[in-house]
């Protein structure tokens, strides 16, 4: 009975909603709409009559209608508003999607044309958006809907819920502000002679007591809303919550340019190769590395490989820090201990590294490079020539920054 009245249900739902083709519908013609395939999501976009209610149908694979959908295991939206976001599409597989229209609760009218678009890990494709300001921009972060830039003279500028980003107000001494992070209490930025600012939303900032008056160049965060910060002659400072800051004992007195938290471990990285680490963000050991170049960015990723082919196929992942800097020095490491000096990237320098479904690099020139397992890596077009120096991931794709205000983004 169970079973039936599941069957019951779903041809009362289809016949509902396809309606496809009836002859006394008071629908308009099938929309013309356009679907755009991003990071994760596709957008579908048309030009919505007054008084007409739109309904959206997709499945995976390339032939769905307004009246297979259902059979296909597709979804449907009803009363779709246009702009209109599906997200939580699987990267590299097929989707098909159409609509049709309809006026005054009738049936639906016809339906579109199907279209087949297949979402893709960003940081492929960039765009430049208006320049942040004339300085250059050192650092960038993202939570949600807010972007938050940082750079000389101790700017800060902040995209919130998805509107162009402004210039915030620094409550601190203008000096240069050389990193930012969020965690889960809120965003951090910190600079020059250790100004170290708050914010819980990315437009109020507060000024906040640091623990040392060496610059400070980078932040980890492990996204509980604990911080730790490196920088000039090896400082390194731990906070429970972004207020209060205590320095810890370093490993180094070389400068750290870049830190990251993952797999239980801090990784900070800077002059001349150095590479310390730390289970708790407060007891740090130095490791030992194949390179003595200066190493500017790192980050962790998480990495899939496949072995076996149809049913005998097993995907396993594993953790992968990878570590960038001057003449495209590339390292990596599975546990933050252990590195392998690879190839190098390209002769530019490398400035900054950051991982969301596939690894991306920026550096000078306006280079910015993808790698989808951290060992090889393809060039990608920026449209600028400036140098950039920080990059992100947001919650759609990457936001990258740099010289002379210079604000990249990739969906």
């Amino acid at each position: 009975m169970k079973r039936i009245a599941l069957l019951m249900a779903s041809i009362a739902v289809t016949v509902m909603l396809n309606g496809c083709g009836d002859k006394s519908s008071s629908a308009d013609a099938a929309p013309d709409f356009t679907a755009v395939a991003g990071d994760g999501f596709v957008t579908l976009t048309w030009t919505a009559q007054p008084g007409v209610d739109y309904w959206l149908f997709y499945a995976k694979g390339t032939g769905v209608t307004t009246s297979n959908w259902l059979s296909l295991g597709g979804s449907a939206v009803i009363n779709a508003s246009s702009p209109n976001t599906i997200s939580g599409l699987t990267n590299g597989t097929a989707y098909s999607f159409t609509m049709n229209a309809r006026k005054n609760g009738g049936p639906g009218g016809a339906g579109a044309p199907t279209q087949v678009v297949t979402p893709r890990f960003a940081g492929a494709v960039w765009t430049a958006g208006t320049p942040l300001g004339t300085g250059k921009l050192n650092g960038v972060s993202a939570a949600a809907t807010t972007n938050v830039a940082v750079g000389t003279g101790g700017a800060i500028f902040a995209s919130i819920n998805g509107a162009a980003p402004t210039a915030q107000t620094n409550p601190s001494t203008p000096v240069d502000l050389n990193a930012t992070a969020f965690s889960g209490a809120g965003f951090l930025a910190v600079g020059n002679a250790g100004t170290t600012i708050f914010s819980t939303d990315g437009a109020t900032w507060l000024a906040r007591t640091s623990s040392t008056v060496a610059d400070l160049y980078g932040i980890a965060s492990p996204g509980t809303g604990a911080f730790v910060t490196v920088g000039a002659g090896g400082s390194t400072n731990f906070s429970a919550d972004g207020t209060t800051w205590t320095a810890t004992t370093s490993a180094t007195t070389r400068n750290l340019y870049a830190a990251v938290h993952g797999g239980g471990r801090y990784v900070a990285v800077g002059a001349q190769g150095t590479v310390i680490t730390s289970t708790d963000g407060v007891a740090w050991q130095a490791v030992t590395v194949n390179t003595t170049n200066d190493l500017r960015g790192v980050s962790l990723g998480v990495i899939s490989t496949t072995t076996g082919t149809g049913t005998a196929a097993v995907t396993t992942t594993s953790n992968r820090f990878v570590a960038v800097g001057a003449a495209g020095t590339l390292l990596t490491s599975s546990d933050g201990l252990t590195w392998t000096l690879q190839a190098p990237i390209s002769t530019n320098n490398i400035a900054a590294v950051a991982f969301g479904g596939q690894y991306v690099a920026v550096g000078n020139a306006g280079s910015i490079y993808t790698s989808a397992d951290g060992i090889t890596w393809q060039v990608r077009t920026s449209g600028t020539a400036n140098d950039l120096a920080a990059i992100a991931r947001t919650s759609g794709g990457y936001a990258a920054v740099g010289a002379a205000g210079t604000n990249l983004s990739s969906f």
